[in-house]
């Protein structure tokens, strides 16, 4: 599709067969984290040296591509809210209901919190909202499993299901294999209304440290972005 003339360029998107191979690359990449670049261990956070921590360090600068995602609510939605002065995208890796987790899901580093991780985003929501801020949370779960988490739990904003990973694709987010599939790893991407990633936090091991922190820097994006002081 050309986006511009004089010289003419052109943005390459994939086709349908080209979107099916995202789980196979994104799989691909998932063992390369655990098994060339780190030391084999299951774990659904990061070294602060690891090539994952150094990827999404990289993030900031980076504009992610336009794509939708289903939402618990219904329909697909944008992780980027265009209205809001910037928007905070939350990824965890899956909340224990209504699925039952694995049975050693206790023993992976960094994968208990998912929960608590919602509800601390939920108490800190109304801010977000004064502020003029988007909050969304993402994971590879099944839309109806967002769903009825988010009814029991009162989740007030999207959770958006990556179930084709295709922001985890586009962004290269890290991840770890249980079970039968793909989590994502536990990191907050702040972006602003021109979809451009301006602050990410991973590993994340200070759960309600990071709630507050995006809230802080959501708000320092919103500032800057164009058309407002700052």
């Amino acid at each position: 599709m050309p986006y511009q003339s004089g010289p003419v360029r052109y943005e390459y998107r994939l086709t349908e067969s080209g979107r099916g191979l995202l789980p196979v690359l994104v799989a691909m990449q998932d063992w390369a984290d655990r098994w060339l670049l780190g030391d084999g261990t299951l774990s659904g956070s990061a070294a602060p040296d690891s090539a994952e921590t150094a990827r999404l360090a990289a993030l900031p600068g980076t504009r992610l591509p336009e794509l939708t995602l289903p939402a618990h609510t219904g329909g697909e939605l944008d992780p980027v809210d265009p209205a809001a002065g910037a928007t905070v995208l939350f990824c965890y890796p899956a909340t224990g209901r209504p699925a039952p987790l694995p049975a050693d899901w206790g023993d992976i580093p960094g994968a208990v919190g998912c929960t608590l991780e919602n509800r601390l985003f939920r108490e800190a929501y109304p801010e977000f909202r004064a502020a003029g801020l988007a909050l969304r949370g993402v994971s590879i779960q099944r839309p109806d499993e967002q769903r009825e988490f988010a009814e029991a739990e009162a989740i007030p904003f999207p959770l958006l299901s990556d179930l084709d990973v295709r922001l985890t694709a586009a962004l290269r987010l890290p991840t770890f294999h249980v079970g039968q599939g793909l989590r994502l790893k536990r990191a907050v991407l702040v972006l602003d209304r021109e979809r451009v990633v301006r602050r990410t936090f991973f590993p994340v091991t200070d759960i309600p440290g990071a709630v507050r922190q995006a809230l802080a820097d959501a708000r320092e994006v919103a500032l800057r972005a164009p058309g407002l002081p700052g």
